[in-house]
């Protein structure tokens, strides 16, 4: 695997997306323009969010050709039992 599974960064980036909202948010036209750290933030946010979905999806991936290879191995004990 490319990328080595790190937990505590998934929990981090999953506790941040369930997030509870706030106030409703303001229509386009009276939002003021964000500060940069806020910006930063919200980059660096969306990188976590990214990085642990690619984790995930390398775990599925890992988990599929797992189930798979054991599928096979069992097919072969059976058919060295009858043989």
């Amino acid at each position: 695997m490319p990328l080595k599974f790190d937990a505590d960064e998934f929990d981090s980036a999953l506790r941040q997306i369930k997030q509870p909202k706030s106030a409703p948010a303001a229509s386009p036209k009276t939002l003021a323009p964000r500060p940069a750290d806020e910006r930063t933030q919200s980059e660096e946010f969306k990188l976590r969010i990214i990085t642990a979905r690619a984790k995930l999806k390398l775990m599925r991936d890992r988990s599929d050709a797992l189930r798979d290879s054991l599928q096979r191995f069992r097919a072969q004990q059976g058919t060295a039992k009858r043989a």
